[in-house]
């Protein structure tokens, strides 16, 4: 039997102030009448945290915040979860479940008794923590629903930050400029990538990050060719290239920051990738102001790489947005990026992470980032590391 409790809620901290959570409340449930539903279902543990301020590590047991179209939204989670809700979460209307009880009995029980079980019901079928298997147990137990797309409509709406977040993502900038400077500090021979992870660790968690959505991406060596390889403690010689990239989150809003370091004396090769990327960092930063579409910036950084001959090595998307973050990612990629055909425009307020890189496998793994907010007139950045290559003489 699901245990509920609706008397007023009292977080222990919430981060942002009532009316904030009140304006996204409205604004969400403005798209929902405007598309014609009841009630929408939230699986998506980033928007129910943007909603309510609950955050738990729990999110990889299944819960879900219902969105009616009008009134206050209801959580349902699991019964160990009552305790964080409660400290977390603005909402008052709390229903949990024992471990006895299978999740969907749950949500098919609710949705009954709430008259949630007919009608039409938004539900995010790109969220990352509502299976298939589930999706399609809910539509054969709950027959008299029509069931609505709802993917990314909360997503687009935190792409534009408020004054209050922006704030937290300049923390979370601080934090991961402290993370990385800690990690280059600490890069000499003879240390290993445990190590370095350990020293960045250390910067972040002295400007308060908390554990940030991906941890720090840092490979010695031959790996440091290798995009998204992790550390696995291999050791740093004479003659290593050294990857960094790392986050930071400040109530779950992250920036991050990209560099390269080098112990011995660089090939002429490295220095000259170094200024191209960085180059091609400051060709899309001219673009990065409201009114923009955000491709131009992707076209702009992209030029100065493929005019060099190495735009074959240029194998992702110039940038992407960046704010509320669990694992397992820091981006908010899925939502916007900074890419081609991508025709939005930046809007004061967004925050992306700009990051021109080129990789070949053994040869060179070579890049520079910064974390940008839009501004109204212009842009301002977030991070703030030394953009020269990092190196360390024997």
């Amino acid at each position: 039997m699901a245990k509920r409790s609706r008397a007023a809620a009292q977080p222990f901290d919430l981060p942002f102030p009532m009316p904030e959570y009140r304006a996204r409340l409205k604004r969400v449930q403005a798209e929902i009448a405007k598309r014609g539903l009841d009630t929408a279902i939230v699986h998506t543990p980033e928007n129910s945290y943007y909603l309510t301020g609950y955050r738990t590590i729990g999110f990889y047991s299944y819960m879900a915040l219902f969105v009616p179209a009008a009134g206050n939204p209801t959580h349902l989670s699991r019964l160990i979860e009552k305790t964080v809700l409660e400290g977390s979460s603005w909402v008052p209307d709390v229903v949990c479940y024992p471990d006895t009880v299978h999740y969907l009995d749950a949500t098919v029980a609710l949705m009954k008794e709430r008259g949630w079980d007919r009608g039409r019901i938004g539900i995010d079928k790109s969220a990352w923590y509502l299976t298939i298997d589930d999706f399609e147990k809910l539509q054969a137990r709950l027959p008299r629903v029509t069931w609505v797309d709802t993917s990314l409509m909360i997503e687009t709406m935190r792409l534009v930050k408020s004054p209050a977040e922006q704030a937290f993502s300049r923390k979370a900038g601080i934090a991961a400029s402290a993370g990385m400077r800690s990690a280059l500090a600490a890069l000499r021979p003879g240390t290993d990538e445990d190590a370095l992870m350990a020293a960045a660790y250390a910067g972040l968690f002295g400007r308060h990050s908390e554990y940030p959505g991906l941890p720090p991406l840092i490979n010695a060596g031959v790996r440091h060719t290798m995009a998204h390889g992790m550390a696995e403690g291999n050791p740093v010689r004479v003659g290593d290239a050294v990857y960094f990239e790392v986050g930071a989150s400040i109530k779950r809003y992250h920036a991050a920051t990209l560099r390269i370091g080098f112990v011995g004396r660089p090939p002429k090769l490295f220095y000259d990738l170094h200024d191209l990327c960085r180059r091609s960092l400051d060709a899309g930063l001219k673009w990065m102001r409201p009114g923009v579409a955000a491709e131009k910036v992707d076209h702009a950084a992209r030029k100065v790489i493929a005019d060099a001959g190495y735009g074959g090595k240029f194998r992702h998307k110039a940038g992407y947005s960046i704010g509320i973050a669990l694992p397992p990612d820091w981006s908010e990629a899925r939502t916007m990026m900074l890419r081609g055909g991508e025709k939005r425009k930046l809007v004061p307020g967004m925050v992306y992470h700009l990051l021109p890189a080129v990789f070949e496998y053994k040869q060179y793994g070579m890049g520079i980032s910064e974390t940008v907010l839009i501004t109204d007139t212009g842009h301002e950045i977030l991070t703030d590391v030394d953009q020269r290559l990092c190196v360390v003489r024997p």
